[in-house]
């Protein structure tokens, strides 16, 4: 006989879910060892049921890993399934094709054992703080050169941690101890996920999650049918620009509305490039893809499996958006955070009022190298661009989208890398113009502390150097990005792509800026009076304002 459950109840029911997996993210997030991970925040928790379909996950959770563990959990249990695997198990991955697209991103998946039998899984993916490979991601050409790749595998026995897979790890990246640290902490986060998952269930007397499970996600699935049914049938096309390792390409999206079902096709996208790392894996473009959807059709129902079973996602075999093995892939993010902003600009005609304009990609900086006694360090500066802006308000400043990362404290940067952070400040006139106005870039600029003799490298992978992408509807594009690198006051040069910097003195000083957000509608026609400047230092300048007239 079906459980049946009323308004209220579910609504407890599926709010304790979500609590659970908050509780796992914040167990990460406090015992992580590295900054990309415990400062940035770059990794997400999960619970599954049985199937290794999604049920929950943590609002604060990373959107690409929320849609891309339900992949990994069906890989991991096609390899090991739910009926072999003991109380105790821990299975990971980091196989870019069946998990979130490059080998950073660990999976690690816990089953949940209650009288016997597998009831469902926790999971989590964190971005590992080094894989080993080549510092310099834009000159490799196979995923061979990029690090350690772990295959589907039990990392423990029936609660045995198979120690020569964890010596593995060690010996192939740099500070092993960070690095073990980070899976032991995502271990904490799936062991509470599963205890706090039976304690639930023996709670309220549920033997298994099936009809619960089914409930909750028939739910999600049709208040996005609901969503999708409310646009005009048709079809949406869209495409953007983005600058490559040598050229620029061009992504174009083609979104069809058919009834309750939407589809989107990235037929056209580039083919894979053979050097560099910006390569998607499908899973990856997929999450994306999903991810942008779902912001703009249903952003108020918590997210699980029934969402996306009206979405169809397909991208062209062998392109730069469903790579095959073994292409480079490790910075794919210079290419799939394009997805969100070709989607948005598709539908704007249908949804004005739930797109906004491009946002500043994010960047991060990897700094590493040995200090004056000869300790390692290997950490990231993470810092956001301009977010875009929208119909409902201006663009916020030094965001990160599509991204849910966090700006990296410049207080604990310092406190783990003998480098100097010189200043952290907003950009004025570098937010887009518009009816509503793009947030604010920012400028970042960092030296070494003293003079080792030690040289410290930066990895560099900036976005929107060289191209310029305008908002919706006459908003304008915000300020472009730039990356200098200076000594005693001469400039050295800029960095049009990125790529592997060296710090060699504490008289060189390497200057980030993040572009501003674009803007949202006609400039002219912003109240005179939101025109706004203090001086020359506000967000719009006596300069800036002329964009506006």
């Amino acid at each position: 006989m079906a459980t049946e459950f009323d308004p209220i109840t579910l609504e407890i029911l599926w709010s304790r879910l979500v609590n659970i997996t908050e509780e796992c993210w914040v167990t990460i997030w406090r015992t992580a060892f590295s900054m990309i991970i415990g400062e940035a925040q770059d990794f997400g928790c999960e619970l599954l049921d049985a199937g290794g379909e999604s049920l929950a996950h943590s609002p604060r959770s990373m959107p690409v890993f929320n849609l891309t563990l339900p992949r990994a959990v069906n890989a991991l249990l096609q390899r090991f399934p739910a009926e072999t695997l003991q109380a105790g198990d821990l299975l990971v991955t980091n196989d870019p094709w069946i998990c979130a697209g490059h080998l950073y991103d660990v999976a690690l998946v816990t089953p949940v054992f209650r009288k016997d039998r597998v009831v469902g899984l926790v999971g989590s993916i964190a971005h590992c703080s080094d894989v080993g490979g080549s510092l310099d991601a834009l000159g490799v050409r196979e995923i061979y050169e990029e690090g350690i790749q772990i295959p589907p595998m039990k990392l423990h026995r029936a609660g045995v941690p198979n120690e020569e897979v964890y010596e593995l790890i060690r010996a192939n990246v740099r500070k092993g101890d960070m690095v073990i640290g980070d899976l032991q902490a995502q271990i904490s986060a799936n062991n509470v996920g599963a205890d706090r998952l039976v304690r639930f269930m023996d709670e309220y007397g549920l033997e298994d999650l099936t009809e619960l499970a089914s409930v909750i996600q028939n739910r999600a699935e049709q208040a996005m049918r609901d969503s999708i049914r409310a646009l005009p049938d048709g079809e949406y096309r869209h495409e953007i620009e983005f600058e490559a390792i040598d050229r620029r390409l061009v992504l174009p999206v083609r979104i069809e509305v058919r009834g309750d079902e939407l589809f989107v096709d990235w037929a056209g996208a580039p083919p894979q490039v053979d050097r560099g790392g910006i390569n998607c894996t499908f899973s990856y473009t997929a999450a994306h893809t999903a991810y942008a959807l779902k912001c703009m059709l249903t952003p108020e129902i918590p997210s699980n499996a029934g969402d996306f079973r009206p979405i169809h996602i397909s991208a062209p075999e062998g392109s730069i958006l469903n790579c095959t093995f073994p292409a480079a892939v490790n910075i794919r993010t210079m290419t799939g955070w394009y997805c969100a902003p070709a989607i948005f600009g598709a539908l704007a005609p249908a949804l004005p009022d739930r797109v906004q304009g491009f946002t500043g990609m994010p960047m991060g900086a990897a700094f590493y190298g040995r200090d004056r006694d000869g300790r390692s360090f290997n950490d990231h500066l993470f810092q956001g661009g301009g977010q875009g802006a929208g119909e409902s308000g201006d663009g916020k400043s030094s965001l990160l989208f599509p991204t849910s990362a966090a700006n990296t404290s410049v207080e604990m940067f310092e406190t783990r890398t003998p480098m100097l952070v010189e200043c952290k400040e907003l950009i004025p006139d570098s937010g887009g113009a518009g009816r509503r106005r793009g947030g604010l870039g920012q400028r970042v600029r960092v030296r070494k502390l003293y003079d080792d003799g030690q040289p410290a490298f930066v990895g560099l992978h900036p976005q929107g150097i060289e191209v310029d992408t305008p908002g919706h509807f006459g908003g304008r594009a915000g300020r472009r990005a730039d990356i200098s690198l200076e000594e005693d006051g001469t400039l050295l040069g800029h960095q049009a792509l990125g790529g592997l910097a060296e710090l060699r003195s504490a008289s060189q000083r390497l200057t980030i800026e993040l572009s501003g957000g674009s803007g949202y509608g006609d400039p002219r026609e912003r109240p005179p009076e939101e025109v706004s400047f203090v001086f020359n230092e506000g967000p719009v300048t006596e300069k800036g304002a002329a964009g506006y007239r």
